[in-house]
C-alpha cells in the first residue's frame, strides 16, 4: 500500500460522509445516535462542503505534492490524532454518544488513517 493510495482511500471516505451530510443530514445524525434538529441539519449541510473539499484535496494531493507527499502525509497523520483526541474528549464528557456506531464509524477510521499516514510518511 502506497502513501498515494492512503490519500485516495481517505478521499473516498470523506466523499461518502460529505455527500451524506449534504443530501441526508438527518439520516447521518441518526446513524450515529446524535440528536437531530433543523439547525443541526442545516449546519451539517454547510460543513459538508468543507468535507467534500477535503475529499477533493486528498484525492489530488499525490499529484500536487509530488516529492513532498510525505510531509503532507505526516500533517494528515497529526490531523487524525488531533481529531481522535477531540472526539474522545467529547465522548468522555457526554457531549457525543459513545456507542458502538461512534466508536467504530467515527474513531475507527481515524485510528486507521493516523497509523497509515504515519507509517507511509516515514
Amino acid at each position: 500500500m502506497s502513501l498515494s493510495l492512503v490519500f485516495r482511500l481517505q478521499a473516498a471516505l470523506m466523499a461518502i460522509f460529505g455527500i451524506g451530510m449534504l443530501l441526508s443530514p438527518a439520516s447521518l445524525m441518526a446513524g450515529f445516535n446524535v440528536g437531530e434538529n433543523a439547525l443541526a441539519a442545516n449546519m451539517m449541510q454547510g460543513m459538508s462542503l468543507m468535507v467534500i473539499a477535503i475529499a477533493y484535496i486528498s484525492w489530488q494531493m499525490p499529484n500536487w505534492a509530488g516529492d513532498n507527499l510525505k510531509s503532507v502525509g505526516m500533517f494528515f497523520a497529526l490531523w487524525h490524532v488531533v481529531y481522535l483526541i477531540l472526539s474522545g474528549y467529547q465522548m468522555m464528557t457526554g457531549m457525543f454518544p459513545s456507542d458502538g456506531a461512534n466508536l467504530i464509524g467515527n474513531l475507527g477510521p481515524d485510528v486507521i488513517f493516523a497509523i497509515l499516514f504515519f507509517w507511509k510518511s516515514r
